[in-house]
């Protein structure tokens, strides 16, 4: 019996961990949008080189992504966790106080790698942790990081709107972030995962449907994250002042969803999960689209976010049951595809907005969230 509470309470000390990762990685990420129009401030440079920074945080992440199971292998979950939050505290740092361009392309540079390593990493934490603990927990960890992205952006925002200075908000997020590390710090695994310590390696057929179903599901993310404003505004009529309001209602719901999403699982099972999660998300775009005011969009965006919410956590709790890669492998392949989706996604539907309309590019968007439900019966 005292064997059984000890791994009890390992279990709860190890899942409690993998929750303040996942908040760790949602808060690190939200930083960016609030403290973006101060950075153009302090630096000063044209809208070309700007683009070509942001390039830096996607360039980082699909650098040290493919080589999370490579890390966790040679290194242990904990250490890599334990760099990562590391050099995400000297990036936000540098954030703060960097004037130089060049040097501030490279903090994003490795922002955006220690996020993109560290939320493959806590997938495998969380993967581990859900076996042992033979329950479903990834979509309640996926929640956590929303919860974390939606906490750091009304974070800042309302330090700001104090006017606290921006290198002295930054200060105070990372003081959330060093308190959370040292709470889930007993609880990060110390093993080393048994994958390939050479570096990436091709994912198999099915690792890579898991992947290319992430890649719409997380297109889906960054499209309404990055296009939706504009769609209001300028097709739905909607006052500039609110246009946020679309991701909000997306996000928001995306993340109830996600905490209710090991009750969803279990009675629906993967395959299901995947086919009516894709088929809601479908609808919500429709209805985005064919609303005759802005506030049924708003509606259509927060059913889309319903559906989209328990489509990768139930993925990436598959990848754990097949048999032909290691789990951390398939998972370090399957989330560089699907990030592949937030870096490239949003831009091609620019293209199709730039050739067509935005209308044409969420109709678009809509065709492929209808085939990822017609996926869904590929994942029995």
């Amino acid at each position: 019996m005292s064997v059984q509470l000890e791994n009890h309470h390992l279990i709860k000390t190890a899942i409690r961990a993998a929750r303040c990762g996942f908040f760790i990685a949602g808060f690190g990420l939200s930083v960016w949008a609030p403290i973006v129009p101060f950075v153009r401030q302090r630096i000063e440079m044209s809208d070309g080189v700007f683009g070509l920074l942001l390039l830096c945080v996607g360039v980082g992440s699909l650098t040290f992504m493919p080589l999370s199971s490579f890390f966790a292998s040679r290194f242990g979950i904990r250490n890599v966790i334990l760099a990562c939050t590391t050099i995400l505290l000297l990036a936000l740092t540098g954030m703060a106080l960097v004037e130089s361009i060049v040097v501030f392309g490279i903090i994003l540079y490795l922002w955006g790698g220690c996020l993109g390593l560290m939320d493959v990493v806590l997938n495998i934490q969380g993967l581990m942790v859900e076996d042992r603990a033979q329950r479903p927990i990834m979509s309640n960890l996926h929640g956590v990081f929303s919860l974390g992205t939606i906490s750091g952006a009304l974070a800042l925002t309302g330090l700001l709107m104090l006017d606290i200075t921006p290198a002295m908000s930054l200060f105070m997020m990372m003081l959330v972030i060093a308190i959370m590390c040292a709470i889930g710090f007993g609880g990060f695994l110390t093993e080393r995962t048994k994958g390939n310590q050479n570096g990436f390696v091709m994912p198999t057929p099915f690792v890579a449907l898991v992947g290319v179903v992430c890649f719409v599901v997380y297109l889906t993310e960054g499209a309404v994250l990055d296009w939706s404003a504009l769609f209001l505004i300028g097709i739905k009529h909607m006052p500039d002042t609110q246009s946020g309001l679309g991701y909000a209602s997306f996000s928001l719901m995306l993340m109830l969803g996600r905490f209710c999403g090991a009750s969803i699982i279990k009675y629906l099972g993967t395959s299901k999960t995947v086919l009516f999660g894709g088929i809601i998300a479908t609808t919500g775009i429709g209805i985005s689209l064919l609303a005759a005011h802005w506030s049924i969009s708003l509606f259509g965006y927060a059913v889309a976010g319903l559906g989209c919410a328990n489509i990768s956590p139930v993925l990436f709790s598959s990848l754990s049951r097949q048999q032909a890669m290691p789990a951390d492998q398939a998972v370090a392949a399957a989330a560089t595809l699907g990030y592949l989706g937030v870096l490239a996604g949003p831009a091609m539907l620019g293209a199709i907005a730039e050739f067509s309309s935005l209308y044409a590019a969420f109709a678009f968007l809509a065709v492929l969230l209808l085939i990822v439900a017609a996926l869904g019966p590929r994942f029995k």
